[in-house]
């Protein structure tokens, strides 16, 4: 007996292994045999899921067995071993379920005997990881995390998918520029990582949303399904070993963020440029941005419009456009919708139209494009004068005004005459008033200011209404003590958006389409006809028919925009024939609810998914105007600066890093990461700024296109004012802890 005891105290760590792996070996050998047996008859890649399901839960048993009884694993600074327990879980689950899948295949074995060889090779190799590197109590570091996970996201940046298999589409330029990722991955570990002594459980799961996103958004970027994620054994190998790369990959990134944010300082500096911004901040601002958009405005005379503002203009010189085709208009005498802002529109259009009264076109539209370039300057100039009074650095506040004059869109949209421009100005204006009606008290002087504001954002958008009450309604909680004010503002908001509904109906100016709100089950109709029409019975089809045109609807659907599914809405439609079309919709989402989910992500994923790239600027002419008789054109003294910009804004998007400011899902990434900052460093109650930016998100998922920069427009500019009051709020947050 005393020989046996020796023998177990002294090889005691083998034995309790050897008896949890034994453990969790059985459990998983009864649970995969039983999902098996289960599945086999009725689902395709039975041995995956079954594979897949068994170890889930083996391994959740085996991970609390292993920690606390095999290896007794005590060190709980940085416990990141559940993390990198269930990393090695996954490639070995993947590993498992590739390997039996393949050898079942060529081997007449019943799987469960050729799983319990591959499992026991798994197991005898995962003992060595676990006890060198996941719980060893006496490590300084992870060298997995410092050697291994690097490598791993090497890979990951480097191999793709298609539905063949794996691919290798990148040039020599593209691959040194992840050789160089490799080495800051590096880089990072030592020098900022480990700096941080706390785990944050938010960046961790933020991690995990991104690398899921970046997952996924390649798919439907691809081929518009999430297919390339799992269609076959070798895809599941490389999502998992992508999930993997990409999580270390993002989390170190989240974590130099956050390290930056914690610890950045300026020092400060006594020369010309600071100290006549110091000086002046407003009117040095302001002198600046007007000579670079100046340059703009000339090259680019007398503005760029796009097709809405051409139906704009043409609404109020009388003419006919589509608009009137998908309303029931009103007064067949008014060529004016509300399909765009009509106060907008009747900007835009007025002082063209002054333009045609003096013979002028191009001065008169000159004279919009001025007065919105003013604007512009005049609230990104206030903007920066603001945080200077904030006592955000000087050095921080010169980078935004780069910032402003440098990335392409901030002076092409200045001189856009897009209604997104102006919107996207009143915007920046409510958010800052929001700050400061959370963080100060606010005289009468100050609430007629913000309610101004809030009224601007109603006007200039016809879905500003939602950004007011996805966002104000938060102040109720952060400052209670303003409930009642709060209240009040709340109901004269909708008051007014209420009202100016009935002035706009007592003027007869038909407002937009229902249509334009139903962009989302439209398209999941259009794709349910394409893919799956002959699951449509004649009756759906009838009732289809009465409301988007059967015979055309599944070839004209798009995956990334919506429009000529619902140009084709019958304005004639009645309520009960939407009710019956709802009805359909609702019986077929039963039938294929994937088709539902991949015609709604495939619409809206360029808004999370920050690695693709469209359109996102104007700078040609548009001929609307001149097929309609009037003069407008562009000079063409400035065509070779036309040329110049157009390079420019082009190229823009291959820089590498500086590329994300022109990408939409990179806002999305951004006010997320700055949601978790806050959350983090104890100022939740300055998450209500970031609010509009994610009700202008939502509208995104409702809307009708995918990846549309416009769209984003409102909260790409608003960013920069967004961290330096992010910036000014928690510096002080990590030295108070």
């Amino acid at each position: 007996m005393k020989i046996i005891k020796a023998l177990f105290n002294k090889y005691k760590l083998y034995f309790t292994y050897l008896m949890s792996a034994g453990v969790s070996f059985f459990l998983d050998m009864a649970l995969y045999t039983i999902f098996y047996e289960l599945f086999k008859k009725n689902i395709a890649g039975a041995i995956i899921i079954a594979t897949y399901l068994a170890r889930a839960i083996s391994s959740f048993i085996n991970y609390l067995i292993n920690k606390h009884k095999v290896f007794n694993y005590k060190k709980k600074e940085k416990d990141n071993t559940f993390i990198q327990y269930f990393g090695l879980v996954i490639i070995n689950v993947t590993l498992s379920a590739v390997l039996v899948s393949w050898l079942s295949s060529i081997i007449p074995i019943y799987s469960t005997f050729i799983k319990a060889f591959i499992d026991v090779l798994i197991f005898i190799s995962n003992f060595f990881i676990q006890n060198k590197f996941i719980f060893n109590n006496n490590k300084k570091d992870n060298r997995v995390i410092k050697y291994i996970l690097p490598l791993i996201s090497f890979i990951a940046l480097c191999i793709n998918l298609n539905e063949s298999g794996i691919i290798f589409n990148y040039g020599v330029i593209d691959y040194v520029r992840m050789i160089i990722i490799l080495i800051i991955l590096y880089f990072l570990y030592f020098k900022i990582f480990i700096n941080i002594k706390k785990n944050y459980k938010s960046i961790n799961v933020l991690s995990i949303i991104f690398t899921i996103l970046m997952i996924l958004g390649y798919s439907y970027d691809f081929n518009t399904t999430p297919n390339l994620v799992g269609i076959s054994e070798i895809h599941i190998l490389v999502s998992m070993i992508k999930f993997i790369g990409f999580y270390f990959l993002f989390k170190n990134i989240l974590y130099t963020g956050l390290y930056f944010i914690k610890n950045h300082t300026f020092r400060e500096y006594n020369n010309k440029i600071i100290n006549a911004f110091n000086k002046h901040p407003f009117i040095f601002s302001f002198i600046v941005m007007f000579i670079v958009y100046g340059i703009y405005l000339i090259i680019f005379y007398p503005g760029v419009i796009n097709y809405d503002n051409a139906n704009q203009i043409k609404e109020v010189l009388g003419l006919h456009t589509r608009y009137l085709d998908s309303i029931v208009v009103i007064n067949n005498n008014i060529t004016l919708t509300n399909f765009n802002p009509i106060i907008h529109t009747l900007l835009i259009g007025g002082l063209f139209k002054f333009g045609v009264f003096i013979g002028n076109v191009n001065f008169g539209l000159f004279l919009y494009t001025l007065f919105q370039v003013i604007i512009v300057i005049s609230v990104l100039s206030y903007s920066l004068s603001f945080l200077y009074k904030e006592k955000v650095k000087s050095q921080i506040l010169l980078i935004i005004l780069l910032i402003y004059i440098i990335i392409p869109f901030f002076p092409l949209y200045a001189i856009t005459g897009v209604k997104d421009t102006l919107f996207s100005m009143f915007v920046l204006l409510y958010i800052i008033k929001l700050y400061q009606f959370i963080k100060y008290d606010f005289k009468v002087r100050d609430y007629i200011v913000f309610i101004i504001c809030i009224l601007l954002v109603i006007l200039f958008r016809n879905n500003g209404i939602y950004l007011i009450l996805l966002s104000l309604p938060f102040a109720l909680i952060v400052k209670k003590q303003n409930r009642k004010q709060i209240l009040l503002l709340l109901l004269f908001t909708l008051m007014f958006n209420f009202g100016y509904g009935k002035v706009l109906t007592f003027l007869e100016i038909p407002n937009t389409s229902v249509r334009e709100a139903l962009s989302i089950p439209f398209q999941q109709t259009a794709r349910y006809v394409k893919y799956h029409g002959d699951d449509v019975t004649d009756e759906e089809k009838e009732i289809i028919d009465k409301i988007l045109n059967y015979e055309t609807l599944g070839s004209r659907y798009e995956s990334d925009l919506s429009d000529k599914v619902k140009n084709q809405y019958n304005k004639w439609t009645t309520n009960e024939e939407l009710l019956s079309y709802f009805n359909v919709w609702f019986k077929m989402f039963f039938k294929h609810p994937g088709t539902y989910f991949n015609a709604t992500i495939s619409n809206v994923y360029g808004y999370f998914y920050p690695n693709t790239y469209s359109w996102y600027v104007y700078t040609n002419l548009n001929k609307k105007l001149p097929e309609a008789g009037y003069n407008y054109h562009f000079l063409k003294i400035m065509s070779p600066g036309r040329d110049f910009i157009k390079g420019y804004s082009e190229v823009f998007k291959y820089i590498p890093a500086v590329q994300l400011s022109v990408n939409c899902g990179f806002y999305t990434w951004v006010y997320l990461f700055l949601l978790v900052v806050l959350i983090i460093c104890n100022k939740k109650k300055y998450i209500i700024i970031l609010a509009p930016a994610f009700s202008l998100i939502l509208m995104n998922v409702a809307g009708p296109a995918n990846t549309y920069f416009r769209y984003v427009l409102p909260y790409a500019i608003a960013l920069p004012t967004i961290i330096g009051i992010v910036l000014l709020e928690i510096n002080n947050s990590f030295n108070k802890k």
